[in-house]
């Protein structure tokens, strides 16, 4: 089934909405949450937002859940959701979400043409639209991420916070995720992940 969102000239596709790694997108979550409901489970909050809950976020065997039909975006199939929180103390926490693909991961990249990727690992790890931020910046600030080295196999430089959008070969998932890591604190993790309820992270 295509949303007819998708091929709305006036609205972006979901899988566009969550390129930008955005808070906006569960703003987009909860526009086309009735489109949606026929997919997966949909939960609303603040009103105006929602999103696509998993058992529990910070359990590796229950944080993602598989739709009951998949999306097509493109070529593409989308055919679950990923949410995955980790606490990694002196290396920082970990936020990561977004879509489970059944395409190959090249292919993934291919359809998303309009996005610059950076190849980290040939056919296992790609990433796009790097930010960062120093923990002295203003919250609402992020700064394109020019170095080198980034992405969830490193850790963030001490002091900073880091934003990308991951492409991953998974053992047994592609996975086209955002990524917040580093040093998050409540007030950050409000702001980019309001989908988290601070005192239950689940």
């Amino acid at each position: 089934m295509i949303f007819s969102f998708f091929a709305s000239a006036d609205k972006l596709p979901l899988i566009q909405e969550l390129t930008s790694c955005s808070p906006d997108f569960f703003n987009h979550v909860y526009e086309h949450k009735e489109e949606l409901k026929n997919h997966t489970n949909i939960e609303v909050f603040n009103q105006s937002q929602a999103f696509i809950p998993v058992e529990n976020r910070t359990d590796t065997n229950k944080n993602f859940v598989y739709f009951n039909s998949p999306i097509q975006y493109k070529n593409l199939k989308l055919i679950g959701y990923y949410d995955s929180a980790m606490d990694l103390k002196k290396m920082g926490k970990y936020y990561f979400w977004g879509f489970i693909i059944e395409n190959d991961i090249n292919e993934i990249r291919d359809s998303l043409d309009f996005l610059e990727w950076k190849n980290m690992e040939d056919n296992l790890l790609y990433i796009a639209n790097p930010m960062i931020r120093s923990i002295n910046d203003d919250i609402q600030v992020w700064h394109k991420n020019t170095g080198t080295v980034v992405g969830v196999k490193t850790i963030p430089a001490p002091n900073t916070t880091e934003k990308l959008l991951l492409l991953e070969k998974g053992d047994n998932m592609q996975l086209l995720i955002c990524s917040i890591q580093g040093v998050v604190t409540n007030n950050l993790l409000r702001q980019e992940r309001p989908d988290i309820q601070i005192d239950k992270i689940k």
